[in-house]
């Protein structure tokens, strides 16, 4: 069911995941090959542009494996795909821009 999901909030939200993905690439973050030529292909040509099967792999190997989070676990709402990187690869709290921002608050007060 969350590979419906995603793929479903990708087709929607897909300028906003095509920077994220760029991002993913420029920091070298995909490990599989065949994942990273379907991620140019999105980029190059959308990602409404993916066979079935394109979509298993890049899915299955490539974001649900280590480069999506599918709410921040401090308030359960959707991390934007501006704020993905840094929640899972910067800061690696999972968290949205606001719970970070509150957590590092309290964290320096204390």
């Amino acid at each position: 069911m969350q590979r419906e999901q995603l793929k479903q909030r990708i087709l929607s939200e897909s300028p906003k995941f095509i920077s994220y993905l760029k991002e993913l690439i420029s920091e070298n973050r995909f490990d599989d090959g065949e994942a990273l030529e379907i991620s140019l292909l999105v980029i190059k040509n959308g990602p409404e542009s993916l066979t079935h099967k394109q979509w298993c792999v890049f899915l299955e190997n490539g974001i649900l494996r280590d480069k999506y989070t599918d709410k921040c676990e401090r308030c359960s709402e959707h991390i934007p795909w501006s704020n993905m990187y840094s929640a899972i690869f910067v800061n690696k709290d999972y968290l949205c821009a606001n719970c970070n921002f509150f957590e590092n608050k309290v964290t320096f007060h204390n």
